[in-house]
């Protein structure tokens, strides 16, 4: 999908509101995705049943209307962007049994027990979005759809991507950046793989304390996410491409990544330490 991008002048807080809510298009259009949480949601269609059901980040509510669907006794979905809740009220505001919820998720509280929350928190870098909420959440869900996920990483040649616009003198610019989409690879690439953070729901984050990777060949680094749910892969940033491939040069042996909380998103921290 291409890129949406606002080129009018907007007022700052409208604009990145905006940005977000288009942000929800690029979800939705990425099928296979929506396909993964769909076939996981179908497998707890029995606590869904005459359960209550929560959907944070509810987007466009199209997971919402299928745990209706499936016949929840009541469904709140919750969305801080005013302009995806004004897309929510209209499309499910006709339900008696939804409640659509304006609310930041770490100040939301339902008032009765949760049986299947449903999320897409997941970032890129996995931790890089929001998965610290499910980390803090003030009430706690029976069942978590998904509820683990890995950052993972490989390293390549340059040479061997075939780039004709990024080569030497351009990747040398961006040591210790990690940008996102830098180069576009059609398959999983054969390389040794590095685990290097694992998440799981009531378990939280855990992040190498340093990665070295001094024995491995390769000049660019390749990170990418595997969501993951009761131990097991469902789909990654090669199959859903609404997660990009995030690249960085080589600079040394050994690196640390790390996470800290920014109030609406998990900002990142990369350093080569030799």
């Amino acid at each position: 999908m291409l890129s949406l991008e606002i080129l009018n002048s907007l007022p700052f807080k409208r604009y990145e509101a905006l940005s977000d809510f288009l942000a929800f298009i690029g979800v939705y259009d990425d099928e296979r995705r929506r396909e993964v949480w769909e076939g996981t949601i179908l497998k707890y269609r029995d606590a869904i049943n005459g359960g209550v059901v929560v959907e944070l980040g509810a987007g466009f509510g199209i997971f919402s209307e299928m745990a209706l669907a499936l016949g929840a006794k009541k469904v709140y979905a919750v969305e801080r962007n005013p302009y995806a809740y004004n897309v929510l009220k209209g499309r499910l505001g006709r339900y008696r049994n939804v409640r659509v919820v304006k609310k930041d998720a770490l100040k939301f509280v339902p008032l009765e027990e949760v049986d299947v929350l449903i999320h897409d928190f997941y970032g890129p870098l996995l931790y890089d979005e929001s998965l610290y909420v499910l980390d803090n959440l003030p009430f706690t869900p029976r069942v978590v759809i998904p509820n683990g996920g890995r950052l993972k990483m490989g390293l390549l040649n340059l040479e061997d991507i075939g780039d004709r616009t990024v080569e030497e003198d351009v990747l040398e610019q961006l040591k210790g950046v990690l940008v996102a989409d830098l180069f576009e690879i059609n398959r999983r690439p054969e390389v040794e793989e590095n685990t290097v953070a694992t998440w799981k729901f009531g378990q939280g984050l855990k992040v190498e304390d340093s990665i070295n990777i001094g024995e491995q060949l390769g000049n660019l680094l390749l990170f990418y996410l595997e969501v993951m749910h009761n131990g097991k892969v469902i789909c990654s940033s090669f199959e859903c491409t609404n997660w990009p491939l995030v690249w960085t040069p080589r600079s040394g042996d050994v690196f640390s990544i790390r996470f800290r909380w920014g109030g609406d998103f998990a900002r990142v921290d990369f350093e080569w330490l030799m």
